[in-house]
Formats: structure tokens, sequence, C-alpha cells
């Protein structure tokens, strides 16, 4: 894969890469880190690559590992003082929705975003997330579940 080649799949992968950080990182920071990073290690093991026809589901799988890391790494920090958030622009679609999706368990937080946001089948989420075909259906089924049930419950108040 040429050098040309890499940067135009990367680039078009950029915002797929950045949901998928969001799934896992709740800083601004760490998910725009995070993106840098798999792509920097993405292109130092390009020759990795065995059939250029998976560089998408590769990618992706180099952003989780590296969310991961992350995630790792901000366990071992000792906070030395709180330092708030700056204020989140509010994004279009629905804000019931986002918030819901936030809230599910990170296992079924991210096979949702890579099923319904990224258009990944049952069997890519499996290999991306090295887990069973049926582990990722039946997350999914529990994930879409707490999700009805969340947004029954606002609809209810």
């Amino acid at each position: 894969m040429t050098k040309e080649e890499f940067t135009a799949r990367a680039e078009e992968l950029r915002g797929p890469l950045y949901r998928v950080a969001c799934a896992y990182l709740r800083r601004e920071q760490d998910r725009l880190d995070a993106v840098q990073e798999a792509l920097l290690h993405a292109w130092e093991s390009r020759h990795k690559l065995r059939q250029e026809a998976y560089f998408k589901t590769w990618l992706t799988r180099i952003m989780i590992r590296e969310c991961v890391n992350i995630l790792r790494q901000q366990k071992r920090l000792i906070p030395t003082e709180s330092i708030p958030e700056p204020p989140m622009e509010e994004p279009s679609g629905n804000p019931a929705l986002r918030d819901a999706i936030l809230a599910l368990p990170k296992e079924l937080r991210i096979v949702i975003v890579l099923f319904y946001m990224e258009g990944y089948s049952t069997e890519e989420i499996s290999r991306i997330l090295r887990t069973p075909k049926g582990t990722v259906c039946s997350r999914l089924s529990r994930a879409r579940k707490m999700l009805k049930d969340t947004l029954q419950e606002e609809a209810d108040i």
C-alpha cells in the first residue's frame, strides 16, 4: 500500500474512528489522541496487513486497542486537582438517545456504535472485538433492551 493510498483510506475513516473512540473515552482530548495514535500505529504496521480488503476492520481493531491503552494509562494516573471540563457543543440528533447510549456498559456501548453507527456486520464486529458471533448478537440484544427500557422510562416521565 502506497503512502497516498494509505492517506486517502485513513482520511475516509477519521469520522468512524472518532465515533469508536467516543464509545470508549469520555474526554475530547483523549478521543483525538486515540485517533492520532491509531493512525500512527497503523502506518508503522501497514506491512502487517495481509489483505487490503480488510483495511477498515484492521484499523478499527487498532483504534480499539489504542482506546483500551489510554484507559489503562488513566487508571495509573493520580489526579492532582479537579480540572473542569470545557462545555461541550450540543451535537445534532436525539440527546436522549445519545445519553442512553453513553449510559450503557462499555461492552454493550461498543457493539451498538459499531453495528448501528458504523455499519459493521455482526461477523465483522466479532473479528474486531475477537469475541464469538453469538456473544456479539447477545450483547446487541441486551443493549437494545436496555435502550428501549431507558427511553421508555424517559417517555413515561
